[in-house]
């Protein structure tokens, strides 16, 4: 009785996590996690303050957001579409003792002008076709003192004022 019991468990936490990685996908973000190495230095070359607050779009589990926080002392607020992610990355700022500087949301992140007009710092790790459709966004409700970073991938329609190639880091300003 106990096996079976763990076994619906186990199977049913597989589905959810397979369901979330496909309703990500299809967002146009499927899961991939940045290296640490690489999240800090696109940190260090902002110069990520303690006063700022960080927006992650796209946030996963939310480790930008904890190194945000607990090394550079930033308020962080992450967004997430998958169901698990959501999960994980609020149960991972509860473990990492950051749950007063860092907030997680459920939804798409193009539809969140309110946080990103709140934001110093817009921080993504998104693919082309996301970043295609948020960069508009995020140009349209960022400040003039908003810095925009993109892990990886750059944006389409900006110059970026500064630009790393290993890693691969762009940051915009508007």
């Amino acid at each position: 009785m106990t096996f079976t019991i763990v076994f619906i468990i186990f199977v049913a936490i597989l589905f959810i996590w397979h369901a979330s990685l496909i309703i990500s996908t299809l967002a146009g973000a499927p899961t991939v996690y940045a290296k640490t190495e690489t999240i800090e230095k696109a940190f260090e070359l902002i110069r990520l303050q303690s006063d700022q607050i960080i927006l992650d779009l796209g946030c996963g589990n939310a480790r930008s957001l904890i190194i945000a926080s607990q090394k550079f002392g930033a308020k962080g607020i992450g967004v997430e579409v998958s169901p698990f992610y959501y999960i994980l990355a609020r149960l991972n700022v509860l473990a990492s003792g950051e749950r007063k500087n860092i907030q997680i949301y459920f939804g798409r992140a193009q539809k969140q002008a309110c946080l990103i007009k709140k934001a110093d710092v817009v921080y993504m790790y998104l693919f082309d076709s996301l970043l295609r459709k948020l960069e508009p966004v995020i140009f349209k409700f960022a400040t003039p003192k908003t810095k925009i970073v993109s892990v990886a991938f750059p944006l389409k329609e900006h110059k970026p004022v500064q630009s790393e190639f290993n890693p691969r880091i762009f940051i915009y300003q508007k």
